[in-house]
């Protein structure tokens, strides 16, 4: 199926999503992110900072943060999104497209000993993602060696995406109720 149709089934879908059961699927996935071998073993965190209709990344942000990990967030330059470190949460301001970025400072460019969580609109059982369509993560991706982490609801885990040469697949894919 198309790609831009399935965007907008899942879009629908994870607004869909009522409240209630959105703070315990957010618990449940920040629950398996935390005891993750790959988590644990970072000491640098890649990590988006959420929009209202993802899974949350504001827990795994503080709980990184508190626990001496240190914590990079993206922000859109150009074509390419860029990771620059934050010390707690007031060092991020809204930027492009409405989503909160870190106010620049140095940017992060040796990813040793990381790991980076990656938003998705879906994903398949093949850890194939479909994003929002910009490519920023996959150009990112492209030349990045840690674990890739993708975080969804397990209502928009489907069969099959059909990828092509520029999509990286995730090494793991985290949901509400289990992970891939």
């Amino acid at each position: 199926m198309n790609k831009e149709i399935l965007r907008e089934k899942y879009l629908n879908i994870r607004k869909n999503i009522n409240k209630k059961n959105k703070i315990k699927y957010d618990n449940d996935i920040f629950n398996k992110v935390i005891n993750l071998k790959e988590y644990k073993e970072s000491k640098l965190v890649l990590v988006y900072a959420s929009l209202k209709y993802e899974v949350d990344t504001f827990n795994i942000i503080n709980y990184s943060l508190n626990t001496n990990k240190k914590v990079a967030v993206p922000k859109c330059e150009g074509n390419d999104i860029i990771f620059y470190e934050i010390k707690n949460l007031k060092g991020l301001e809204e930027g492009s497209f409405g989503i909160l970025e870190p106010k620049a400072n140095k940017p992060i460019t040796d990813f040793n000993d990381s790991i980076c969580i990656i938003p998705g609109v879906a994903f398949d059982k093949q850890n194939n993602r479909i994003g929002y369509g910009k490519g920023f993560y996959d150009r990112f991706l492209k030349n990045y060696k840690g674990t890739k982490i993708g975080l969804t609801y397990k209502e928009c885990v489907c069969d099959k995406i059909d990828s092509d040469i520029n999509d990286i697949k995730m090494d793991k894919v985290i949901f509400n109720g289990g992970k891939l």
